[in-house]
């Protein structure tokens, strides 16, 4: 396992769970704070939100839990996380950062859970073979054994406790396919972007186009309470119908638009926790949504498509009045388009 996520002997209570804000069916779930906002969040790595902050700081009240950040995080200007593993309940530790990196790489997490799994499975066979060697029939069998029948018997055991755990972790390490309606095409998140592209398409007999872009962030350059400002591009070409175009992103963006002539964009929302800030238009008007720069965020800040759990996908619709056209996410994004 990483040096830099420790297991914490404590299982989470799927209560516990909604109550830290959490009501989606993702496997791997994360809690951290923010400090210079004194607000706690969750991400799965496809979906962002706030959670209560009372019902974190009561989680991390608990004992198995403060001792180990002592631990662990003796600094505490030091971000870590809280990763759950929904499936085992198990709950873990760690630099925020390899965290965040983890969430978007499920291969790694499946890994990370069957080598967990290997371990708990190594420690009760190590049990149940501490009782047995310390049974008083076993002891008396010892002694008219040949020291050569008992090393025999020492490895076929052995053997059989290997074969035995090769199909559990080639099991564990299959990938569950997604079960969202997700249409992912030859495209990628810009240059510096994350590999993670997704594209959502819908047919409408709508008089407009609703149009969604979300990413958590354009620049990965943050460190501490400082958070460094990104900027994303999108091209839109897209002159079937008026459009309402909504952009989304938890770190600071500035959005650079470039519109192609006969274009129609009736409205622009902008969602962020921190500022969001849009260039390349005039005489369109602008809403902004944003916990640093209005105090108030329309919902959360998807980067992959969820439209069950996605609290901004339900608001911009009871707002505007019309269903998704179309949503394109990625982790970290610099360049779109709308076609």
């Amino acid at each position: 396992m990483s040096q830099q996520i420790y297991p914490l002997n404590i299982s989470i209570h799927p209560q516990l769970e909604k109550s830290l804000g959490y009501h989606s069916n993702h496997r791997w779930v994360a809690w951290y704070w923010e400090p210079d906002i004194e607000e706690a969040f969750f991400t799965d790595g496809q979906n962002l939100g706030t959670t209560s902050a009372l019902s974190w700081q009561i989680l991390l009240q608990h004992p198995n839990i403060s001792s180990s950040l002592q631990q662990y995080f003796p600094d505490n200007d030091q971000q870590y996380w809280l990763l759950l593993d929904r499936k085992t309940r198990n709950l873990y530790v760690g630099e925020g950062k390899l965290i965040q990196n983890l969430l978007e790489q499920p291969d790694s997490l499946n890994l990370l859970a069957c080598l967990e799994t290997q371990n708990q499975g190594l420690s009760n066979i190590k049990y149940q073979w501490n009782q047995i060697i310390n049974s008083s029939l076993l002891l008396n069998l010892l002694k008219w054994i040949p020291l050569t029948v008992g090393v025999g018997f020492v490895t076929i055991l052995g053997l059989k406790t290997v074969s035995y755990l090769i199909p559990k972790v080639e099991q564990q390490l299959r990938v569950t396919p997604p079960s969202q309606p997700i249409v992912a095409e030859a495209q990628t998140c810009g240059v510096g972007g994350s590999d993670d592209f997704n594209h959502y398409i819908i047919k409408t007999s709508q008089s407009k186009e609703l149009h969604l872009i979300g990413v958590y962030e354009a620049n990965p350059n943050h460190n501490g309470n400082a958070h460094a400002s990104g900027t994303v591009s999108v091209n839109i070409n897209r002159q079937n119908q008026p459009i309402i175009l909504a952009l989304s992103s938890y770190e600071p963006i500035t959005w650079k638009l470039n519109i192609k002539p006969g274009v129609i964009i009736e409205k622009i929302i902008l969602n962020g926790y921190y500022d969001q800030n849009i260039i390349g238009v005039s005489g369109i008007p602008i809403q902004e949504y944003s916990q640093e720069g209005t105090h108030q965020t329309l919902g959360n800040f998807p980067y992959q498509w969820n439209s069950v759990s996605s609290t901004l996908i339900n608001q911009l619709q009871q707002q505007t009045g019309l269903k998704i056209t179309s949503f394109q996410g990625c982790y970290r994004g610099t360049d779109f388009k709308i076609d």
